[in-house]
């Protein structure tokens, strides 16, 4: 969960530094907890490589629509 809360806030970051307007209250709302690599039922075998320093570089923004922000469904 903290990766995944990590990415998220990275996510956001990176939308608003873009011009994307992510309203605090959508932003709110996102949680580390609605993801497929979660496992909350079992045992955890970690193996992964860190890097060197930061985060894993994120993906690309995709061109925002018309207005640059967020539309109420959070897409």
């Amino acid at each position: 969960m903290l990766w995944n809360s990590r990415y998220l806030s990275a996510a956001v970051d990176r939308l608003r530094a873009a011009g994307g307007s992510v309203k605090d209250e959508g932003a709110a709302r996102l949680s580390p907890l609605g993801h497929a690599d979660l496992n909350v039922l079992g045992r955890y075998s970690i193996s992964s490589s860190a890097p060197a320093e930061g985060l894993r570089q994120l993906g690309e923004i995709p061109d925002l629509p018309d207005g640059g922000g967020v539309n109420e469904e959070g897409v």
